[in-house]
Order: structure tokens, then sequence, then C-alpha cells
């Protein structure tokens, strides 16, 4: 008819040992194919102190943490010359005889400082 209840149980156990030898080949270092991802459900795992404290000599430039990551990027201020040579640059591609032949400019409700049609952006004086 069937297996008994022993018999049951006894093939169980062999299905689970059989399963845990395959588990343990199968987690050996030896065997593990490269960049494996790694159960450490049972590794002792150091605590946020301790991974803390092994950082802590770490560039803290651009770490973990920062709300605002281009804060850094924001507080470099550029030189004098850096300056200079955006300030050309601008007044370079804005120069009305270095526009594309057909290009649209639009002043839509801008008049400027000067009282002209010119954004804001391409004003110079105070």
């Amino acid at each position: 008819m069937g297996e008994t209840r022993q018999e049951q149980d006894e093939a169980t156990q062999s299905e689970v040992e059989e399963i845990e030898a395959e588990r343990e080949r199968r987690l050996a270092p030896e065997n593990r194919p490269e960049n494996a991802e790694i159960d450490n459900t049972d590794a002792e795992l150091p605590t946020v102190k301790e991974f803390e404290e092994l950082n802590a000599d770490d560039d803290p430039e651009g770490s973990a943490g920062s709300a605002d990551p281009s804060e850094v990027f924001r507080e470099m201020k550029p030189s004098e010359e850096e300056v200079a040579e955006i300030e050309e640059e601008r007044k370079r591609r804005l120069d009305p005889d270095n526009r594309p032949e057909n290009a649209e400019v639009d002043n839509t409700g801008d008049t400027g400082s000067h009282g002209d049609a010119g954004p804001e952006v391409a004003d110079d004086e105070p």
C-alpha cells in the first residue's frame, strides 16, 4: 500500500541531509563563483559604531548621510581668473554679432535695467 510513517520520516530526514550537504558544498568558498552573493546570516558583523571607527579616516567629501551632495561643490568659489574667463565667454555668447543666422531671442515682458528689451541676464551694468 504505502510507506509507514517511520519510512516517510527516514526519507524526509535523508532528503534534509542531502539538501544540507549540497548547501555546504555550494557555500564552500572554493566553490563560489566570482561575484557571488554571500549569506551573512550567522556571521558576526561590525556594529554601526565599529563601522564608523573603521572608516573614520575616510574622506568626508561626498560621504553618505549628506542631504545635499552638491553642497561641497556650491561652496567652492571660482578664482578671479575663472570669473574673468566666464564673464568674457558670456559677453562673447550674448553679443548679437555672434548669434546664428535666424536665431530667435525671446525678450517678452523683460525691459532690462536700461529700459531696452534685453534680458536681465545680459545686463552687466547695475
